[in-house]
């Protein structure tokens, strides 16, 4: 009879099976958690985004209202204005006034 041949040792085989299947699941970890933070990072700038959409719209309605022409009448009464009774232009070219101005008040 022979002598049997020398076993081979499985450790290396499991070893390696045990570093690949742990590199897999801390690579699954990091992942994840990279994902996660990214999807808060992504919420954050959404509220802003949508914070900042009302703004724009509250400050262009109150555009609006200030533009309008009676708040435009009020607010230039309250600084001592008063309507025009007539309009006229300046022709630059000879200096002579065109259409018909006349005092204000």
């Amino acid at each position: 009879m022979r002598a049997p041949l020398q076993a081979r040792t499985r450790v290396p085989f499991v070893l390696l099976c045990m570093a690949v299947l742990g590199a897999a699941l801390l690579t699954a970890l990091l992942l994840n958690t990279t994902m996660a933070g990214g999807a808060y990072a992504k919420y954050e700038l959404s509220s802003t985004l949508g914070q900042l959409e009302q703004d724009r719209k509250d400050l262009q309605a109150e555009l609006d209202e200030r533009s309008a022409p009676g708040s435009l009448a009020r607010a230039a009464t309250a600084l001592g204005m008063v309507p025009a009774d007539g309009t006229g232009w300046i022709r630059l070219s000879d200096g002579t006034v065109q259409g018909r101005p006349g005092a204000a008040g």
